[in-house]
Formats: structure tokens, sequence, C-alpha cells
């Protein structure tokens, strides 16, 4: 499966809420996700995530109802929604992650003013998290 992803920093004068409603709509059958700044600093790191939770949804594997949740307790690297949301959601008034990804090119938003983050080569500290997501399946009950 090709999954697509691109990796936002949005200023917190944007409503993580107003964003999502805005890249959903334009990025239809797409994940898109909020969460904290200091979630994910590589978009790539982003797309191997996203790619386990789209991967997921199709064997009917994902750790909560809606990939968007999946995605976010992988980002946090828990099974626990209240503590992924505490740790690693974003916060109104405050800058934030944008995450949207899916099987096709995500289009882009010109009314969301924010920064792409930068893709490159994963940290050691990145492929372990990956790897940690990736084991949350198994360590659900």
């Amino acid at each position: 499966m090709k999954v697509f992803a691109k990796a936002y920093v949005c200023g917190g004068d944007l409503s993580p809420e107003e964003a999502k409603l805005e890249l959903a709509s334009l990025n239809p059958g797409s994940i898109v996700q909020t969460g904290s700044t200091k979630s994910a600093e590589n978009e790539f790191f982003v797309e191997m995530l996203a790619a386990q939770t789209l991967r997921a949804g199709t064997v009917g594997s994902l750790l909560a109802r809606k990939p968007e949740m999946d995605f976010l307790l992988r980002l946090a690297g828990t099974t626990q929604i209240s503590k992924a949301i505490e740790q690693h959601g974003s916060r109104k008034g405050a800058p934030f992650l944008l995450v949207v990804a899916g099987p096709r090119e995500i289009k882009s938003s010109r009314s969301v003013k924010a920064k792409e983050l930068p893709r490159r080569k994963l940290s050691k500290k990145e492929l372990d998290r990956i790897e940690d997501a990736a084991l949350l399946s198994a360590l659900r009950p």
C-alpha cells in the first residue's frame, strides 16, 4: 500500500478543529489529525506511523474505533486514549502539528497557513518509536 503524508506546524492563531475540517474536505478518505508540536519533527516519521494506521484499518486491527485516534495513539506510543490526548494532543490557542495521510497525493490548503515539517532520514529514536508503535497492536488485550 502506497501512503502519502504531509505534516505541518500551524500557529496558535489557527483553530485545530477548523484546520482539520479544511484539510479533510480537500482530502476525502484521508486521515487528518492534530497533535502537539513536540510529537514529531520529521515528515518521514509521520508517514511511517500513518502507514501503520492505514494498514491496520485495512485488516481490522485499529487500536481505536477511528483511524485518527489510532494514529494519535501510535504517535504517543500508548494504548491509553486519555494519555495520548493529554501528552500529545493539540491545544486551542497553541501551535500544533497537523497531519494528513492517505492513499492518494495530499492536497494542501491555501487558507491554512502552516510550515511543512522537513523530510529527512529517520533517526535511531524515530526508528525506535516506529517499532514501539507497531508493537502496540500486539499489546492490545
